[in-house]
Formats: structure tokens, C-alpha cells, sequence
């Protein structure tokens, strides 16, 4: 059972977009904690879709700031790892579209990007993937 209400049922894919961000469980906690904390003090946000996507704009520009991890320590940061080293903006993009936390319009709004900016983003993202996860020969 949750703590949080059911409309506050994106916490869950804020804390692995956060851990797809920073690459490690303790600072993807922490990046979500203090933008939970960001959100608690503004005034405006009284509807949950409001919240949600303040709550994420604050992860994509605080998350970007975090450094590169070198070689993950946990299995959850090992089974993000390949999209922990894509670079922005394509990480944030692959990563949210993946989750499917916000439609395409949404999405390229967050980002600061246009829908072909956004598309771009997410076929460099695809093609990165591809070429990781390619048979060896």
C-alpha cells in the first residue's frame, strides 16, 4: 500500500528517471528528495499533472548537473547503465519517452525542444542503443 495518493503514482518513474540521471541509487534519491521539497514550497501547484510536471522539469535541470558514473554498484544501477551514459539530450529524452510519463508534445515542452528537436533526440538515442546492444561478429 502506498503513502501517497494514487494521482502521486509517478513518484516511482521520477526516481529511476533520477536514477537513470545521476547513476546511483543514493544521489537518485536525493535529486527526487529535494525536488520534492522544491515542489512542497510552491504555492501554485494545487493539481496533481501540474505537480508532476514541475516535479520533473526541476529532475531534468538538476539531473543534467550530475557527473558520469564510471562503473555502477547496485543492480539497479547496472540494468540503467547503458542509458546512464547516453548524452543529454538524448538521456532524458529515451529515458521519459520510455517511461511513457508524458505524450510527445509534453515531452518536447520539458525538454526546451521543439517535436522534430525532440524526434532527433530520441532516433540519436535509438541508434546509440542499437549500437551498444549490437551482436558481436
Amino acid at each position: 500500500m502506498s503513502l501517497f495518493p494514487k494521482e502521486w503514482s509517478f513518484l516511482a518513474e521520477a526516481w529511476k528517471f533520477a536514477l537513470v540521471l545521476t547513476g546511483r541509487e543514493a544521489a537518485a534519491t536525493a535529486l527526487v528528495s529535494g525536488a520534492l521539497t522544491a515542489v512542497s514550497k510552491r504555492a501554485d501547484l494545487h493539481e496533481a499533472e501540474r505537480t508532476r510536471r514541475v516535479l520533473f522539469s526541476i529532475l531534468c535541470r538538476e539531473g543534467a548537473k550530475a557527473a558520469a558514473v564510471a562503473v555502477p554498484e547496485t543492480p539497479s544501477e547496472r540494468s540503467v547503465f547503458f542509458l546512464h551514459q547516453l548524452p543529454e539530450p538524448s538521456r532524458q529524452a529515451i529515458t521519459l519517452f520510455s517511461l511513457g510519463a508524458f505524450s510527445g508534445e509534453r515531452l518536447a515542452s520539458l525538454l526546451g525542444k521543439s517535436e522534430p528537436e525532440l524526434a532527433r533526440c530520441l532516433d540519436d538515442a535509438r541508434s546509440r542503443l542499437r549500437a551498444h546492444h549490437a551482436p558481436l561478429s
